[in-house]
């Protein structure tokens, strides 16, 4: 089965939305572990480090990391 563009992108995204940051019952990680899961993002030769963005899901990986339930596409954390 063949993907448009915009399902491939949603696939990738996982279950985190950008939404989630505004949403006052989304679940945060400690600051320690965020910035642990943002050092694993620097280090990924899929990683903008311009915008902190991801190539894979698109999220700006600086927010995306704070969310508890939050993924990585490549598995990475």
């Amino acid at each position: 089965m063949t993907f448009s563009a915009w399902e491939n992108y949603k696939e990738k995204l996982g279950d985190t939305r950008p939404w989630d940051l505004l949403n006052p019952r989304t679940e945060y990680v400690s600051d320690e572990e965020a910035e642990s899961k943002l050092s694993i993002c620097k280090e990924c030769p899929r990683f903008i480090s311009l915008t902190t963005q991801c190539k894979e899901c698109g999220c700006i990986m600086k927010a995306k990391t704070k969310i508890k339930y939050a993924e990585c596409p490549l598995k990475k954390w």
